[in-house]
């Protein structure tokens, strides 16, 4: 594994690691890119099934309404 040299913001560190309930930085960290890979790869696949749902819906009836 590559290693890296980054200056973080320590209270957004801190917070992160809080919210994923990781124990620390090195983990944090890796939570965090593995959570933006995983969220950005279901947006792609939501956005994928939602064009294509609009193409196998049938055409709607016209309704006629009696007054």
């Amino acid at each position: 594994m590559k290693s890296v040299r980054i200056d973080l913001d320590q209270k957004l560190l801190d917070d992160a690691a809080a919210i994923m309930g990781t124990s620390t930085s090195h983990a944090t960290v890796n939570e965090a890119l593995r959570r933006i890979v995983v969220h950005e790869r279901q947006l792609h696949h939501l956005e994928k099934l939602a064009a294509n749902a609009f193409f196998d819906l049938p055409e709607p009836e016209a309704v006629i309404v009696d007054r």
